[in-house]
């Protein structure tokens, strides 16, 4: 499946790594997301809220179904998300550049996970 395609698809997507910081890439893929009309979930377990919107520590406690988890975290943090994804059925991640290594792709593939390699924010700024 093409990025084009997942967005066209889905709706529901958590952003893991979600911050306060503006300046960082989880702050800008998830206001991004929200400004396309996507619903998102920001997932960090350093803030409850941020910006009036309630933030998530982890992706199980979610009050609504992901369609796709967005990794905007250090690779050596993605196996618990992962874990998490396969608990609750969670079947794309969107990998951002820098979020990855073989090993955790080898992981989500093995899961039945499909990972999407690609920026997010290209993908949605002619949306």
């Amino acid at each position: 499946m093409t990025p084009k395609q997942l967005l066209s698809l889905y709706k529901n997507f958590a952003v893991i790594g979600f911050t306060n910081d503006s300046t960082k890439f989880g702050y800008k893929i998830y206001k991004r997301l929200k400004e396309k009309g996507f619903n998102t979930f920001g997932i960090s377990p350093k803030y409850n809220e941020i910006d009036g919107d309630t933030i998530y520590d982890n992706l199980d406690v979610v009050p609504a179904p992901i369609d796709v988890a967005v990794f905007v975290i250090n690779p050596k943090f993605a196996k618990e998300y992962i874990g998490q994804m396969i608990t609750i059925g969670i079947g794309y991640a969107w990998m951002q550049p820098g979020t990855y290594n073989d090993e955790i792709l080898d992981l989500m593939k093995s899961h039945g996970i499909t990972p999407i390699i690609d920026c997010i924010l290209v993908q949605t700024e002619d949306l």
